[in-house]
């Protein structure tokens, strides 16, 4: 995945998934301000703490993906308030959605059990890179050899 550099969210006050994957959607949202307004992939990394409480509630990685696509968006206009009018023009209340769809979130569970630190990892050029993903064959639930 071509993407910038990760950028850390925390939220330890809430056990409510809405609220936590908000979190999520507000960096999301400050990317498109700060950055690029056009979508792309993006990545999400849930630690323990955060990913217990989703989980707790049923929440699927698709459900995780649903809540921002629709969270994560933008009008035009909020580019004036970070320097950038002159890309306002005419259509200021054009939505720009961070991701293209919901398949174009990557929702990776890592992190120790001490924290609620996340992180997004925004996409390099927008909707211009793809990020790709592919089995390696490593084997998640086993048990590590005998010696």
């Amino acid at each position: 995945m071509a993407a910038l550099a990760p950028r850390q969210i925390m939220n330890e006050w809430s056990t409510d998934p809405k609220e936590i994957l908000e979190t999520f959607a507000a960096e999301m949202r400050a990317n498109q301000r700060h950055y690029s307004i056009y979508g792309g992939n993006y990545a999400i990394v849930i630690p323990k703490q955060l990913r217990d409480h989703i989980e707790a509630a049923g929440w699927t990685k698709h459900d995780i993906a649903e809540f921002l696509f629709e969270r994560a968006r933008i009008r035009r206009k909020e580019w004036a308030d970070v320097g950038k009018a002159a890309i306002v023009r005419d259509r200021p209340e054009k939505i720009h959605t961070a991701l293209e769809s919901p398949d174009h979130l990557l929702v990776v569970a890592a992190g120790g059990p001490a924290g609620g630190f996340g992180a997004v990892i925004p996409p390099w050029m927008g909707s211009k890179t793809k990020a790709v993903t592919a089995a390696i064959g490593a084997c998640v639930d086993c048990e590590p050899p005998k010696a």
